[in-house]
């Protein structure tokens, strides 16, 4: 592996650290928020709430952050292996994916069913074309590990033969 690649994996690495902060942070910020009652957030935006209360809306809302952030950990591990010189880092991008899809998954479902939970009448599930298309891209990743694994089984044999 080239030090091209090491290096752009590490800074690669740094941008997500920084997203993690700014992810974990925000999502503090936004429920502290949505707690007080100021669903307008801080003034500069508004915070949606799909029609939940503060509490249930803040607790959605920490949910997705906190996988949002997991999965963001799983990519600094994969380009962590990736600066040691992995070529094939197909675990942690499976994690990635996993935790990627539980986010999606959280932020299509957990809202209704809090609302159910702290009193609603009917479930509403409402699944945006954005939210389609990030499950499919999770399933897309799912195969990319799969590929991967398949690629680094290969590597594996041939240095053997070698």
């Amino acid at each position: 592996m080239t030090n091209d690649i090491r290096l752009a994996a590490r800074r690669l690495r740094y941008v997500t650290q920084a997203g993690i902060a700014l992810v974990i942070g925000g999502s503090i910020a936004a429920a502290g928020a949505l707690a007080a009652g100021r669903a307008d957030g801080l003034g500069v935006l508004r915070i949606e709430t799909e029609g939940l209360t503060p509490w249930p809306a803040a607790l959605s809302l920490l949910a997705v952050g906190i996988l949002l952030a997991a999965a963001l950990l799983q990519l600094v591990r994969m380009l962590r292996q990736v600066e040691a010189g992995a070529s094939f880092a197909a675990a942690p991008l499976r994690g990635f994916a996993l935790f990627l899809f539980l986010a999606v998954l959280a932020s299509i479902l957990l809202a209704p069913l809090l609302d159910l939970a702290f009193g609603g009448r009917r479930l509403v599930l409402a699944v945006s074309g954005g939210d389609a298309l990030m499950l499919f891209v999770t399933g897309l990743l799912f195969f990319v590990a799969k590929l991967l694994d398949e690629a680094q089984r290969v590597a594996d044999d041939a240095s053997q033969i070698v």
